[in-house]
């Protein structure tokens, strides 16, 4: 993140309510303009006041968003390329793990959040159909030059037919207006046989309850939802969803080096 990102006031800010219950919450951080609060009934953690829409695509529509980091850098033996590269393989096999060691060959992937299509290039070198969903512009533009068919927005709005065989975020879902109505258009554009894969920072991991309001992923301006084990359950059965896989573990490699990420895998609910 450059130096000259956008400053935002009050006035760029709104009061939003727990996605699961409507609850104002109670308040956990005051970070000006931002607040942290917790839902008083499911425990859910989101930011209220939060950056407005059109606040929010002006942060991520600056052009080095994500330069320098492990989503964005592009040099190909940096620390966070090789760090990328891990966590790709990881996950890729993770999922096939879950797709009972289905060949990738003609299934069709979606990733929402897509950055610059890191993620999404792998998983067509493995045979996978790709399309993602980013709402950088400059990312978007960076993945198409890549080949990549990559829609500029939100994925309750992207022009998408399922079914998906495979849908994956990662390190999105924290960042999306609403994660209920994320994970409930995913299970409908996800076929029934499907898999979901997810990774969010936590807000029950150590260094969260060790560092407080000084934790590092905290970053109100951008992560507007903090989830924990419990929470992310609940969310996903509220849109017929079932965790199957929930990864802690810093030395998986699907989530190596992290000490408060989460990588989860879930399949849509049995259908009654």
């Amino acid at each position: 993140m450059s130096d000259s990102a956008p400053v935002f006031y009050t006035a760029d800010t709104e009061q939003v309510c727990c996605c699961l219950c409507g609850d104002a919450g109670r308040p956990v951080y005051d970070l000006p303009p931002y607040g942290v609060r917790r839902c008083s009934n499911c425990t859910l953690v989101f930011v209220s006041p939060r950056l407005q829409s059109m606040a929010l695509s002006r942060f991520y529509d600056q052009v080095d968003y994500f330069e320098g980091g492990v989503y964005g850098d592009q040099s190909r033996f940096s620390p966070a390329m090789v760090l990328q590269r891990v966590w790709t393989a990881g996950r890729l096999g993770r999922i096939a793990k879950a797709r009972n060691g289905r060949r990738p060959t003609g299934q069709r992937l979606l990733e929402f959040g897509s950055g610059y299509g890191l993620f999404l290039g792998a998983a067509r070198d493995a045979g996978y159909q790709v399309q993602g969903v980013e709402l950088s512009r400059p990312a978007v533009q960076v993945s198409v030059k890549q080949g990549l068919d990559v829609y500029c927005g939100q994925l309750v709005d992207a022009p998408l037919t399922g079914p998906y065989d495979v849908i994956c975020g990662w390190d999105t879902l924290e960042h999306v207006p609403d994660p209920l109505a994320v994970l409930r258009r995913i299970r409908e554009l996800v076929a029934d046989d499907g898999t979901v894969a997810l990774s969010t920072p936590y807000f029950s991991s150590l260094p969260s309850r060790l560092l407080g309001q000084r934790w590092w992923t905290l970053k109100p301006a951008e992560h507007i939802w903090h989830y924990t084990p419990y929470t992310l359950r609940l969310l996903a059965a509220s849109a017929d969803l079932v965790v199957t896989t929930m990864i802690r573990s810093p030395v998986s490699p699907a989530n190596l080096t992290r000490l408060d990420s989460l990588v989860v895998l879930l399949r849509p609910a049995r259908r009654k």
